[in-house]
């Protein structure tokens, strides 16, 4: 036999021997099979490395470098969520208490409800001062305004009340006035007004010039008028003239007045006033300016008297549209 031949392994006669004759059970079959895989393995064994080349290598190893990074990557993302969660209450209570919020707003109902209160009360009593001083400004100006309202118809009264006494009958012009009425004006306004010491007496009567006549009859009707001296006879009242000595007798202290002036109403235009005049009768002047009551005229008449500063004229005197009322409401 050669040197090839005893070199080659012949597996037959190997499996024979073993065996006998290639007669063999199910046990030498798998004896036999196991003996050639192993004998397999040592030829893989002795056979070399396959060739890799090296860029080859460089990109496995960076592939195997990335998904190891990115495998730890992921294990260190699970590891700090578990550890953020299995943080305590009492660490994150620390954790929340170090961070301030300076502008963050806090709210407090029961605080704003009482700041608004406190505003509403404010408001409130502010308008309640100026209510009040309001009502007191109202009030004295009311006062002031009746006060001056009767003031000024009381001197209306007492200016007119000589030419009421007369009860001339109505005019539009104090030029055309009768010197009658004239004149007994005048000398009413000497009797009620007039410092009576600085005339003659003569018993009961009084001796009056007649230019005073004339100067009291421009103070009630103006200039321009027209004077004729003549007695004047009345029924309870008579005034002598003495054209002698140009004076009129006339009696100091009278007991008769026909009418006493009350001012029921009174409007104003400039300088003029129209006064609605009441006539009473027979009241004294001194109960109709100072009696709290009012008295109930007789008829009204409508006096225009201009007035600027603290003189006043007589300009007319005209019918009143006013009616009595009658007493008892007949």
């Amino acid at each position: 036999m050669s040197n090839d031949k005893k070199d080659f392994f012949d597996y037959d006669s190997y499996v024979n021997k073993k065996t006998g004759n290639g007669k063999s059970g199910k046990s030498g079959k798998k004896n036999g099979k196991k003996a050639v895989q192993d004998k397999q393995d040592k030829r893989n064994e002795q056979k070399p490395p396959k060739f890799v080349p090296a860029d080859e290598k460089d990109r496995e190893s960076a592939k195997k470098t990335a998904k190891k990074q990115d495998k730890d990557s992921i294990e260190n993302i699970k590891r700090m969520l578990d550890e953020a969660l299995d943080e305590s209450q009492e660490d994150m209570a620390e954790f929340t208490e170090e961070i301030e919020v300076p502008d963050a707003p806090v709210s407090n109902p029961e605080g704003l409800r009482r700041k608004l209160y406190f505003l509403f009360g404010i408001v409130i009593s502010l308008l309640a001062i100026v209510g009040l001083y309001s009502t007191v400004v109202f009030t004295v100006d009311v006062v002031k305004d009746f006060a001056d309202n009767t003031q000024q118809k009381n001197e209306f009264a007492r200016f007119v009340y000589p030419i009421v006494i007369c009860d001339p009958a109505p005019f539009n012009q104090t030029v055309k006035l009768r010197s009658e009425t004239l004149i007994t004006a005048a000398l009413w306004d000497i009797i009620l007004y007039e410092d009576k010491s600085k005339y003659e007496a003569d018993f009961d009567m009084i001796i009056v010039p007649e230019l005073d006549v004339e100067q009291h009859g421009t103070k009630l009707f103006g200039t321009g008028l027209s004077f004729e001296h003549q007695s004047i006879i009345g029924v309870e009242v008579q005034f002598y003239y003495d054209e002698s000595i140009k004076s009129y007798r006339i009696p100091s202290n009278p007991k008769h007045f026909t009418y006493s002036p009350y001012i029921e109403d009174m409007t104003r235009v400039g300088e003029r006033y129209t006064l609605t005049v009441g006539y009473v009768s027979p009241t004294p002047a001194w109960l109709t300016l100072t009696s709290e009551e009012e008295p109930s005229p007789e008829k009204y008449v409508e006096y225009v008297v201009s007035k600027r500063g603290n003189e006043m004229t007589l300009v007319a005197i005209q019918e009143s549209d006013k009616k009595v009322e009658s007493p008892h409401g007949l």
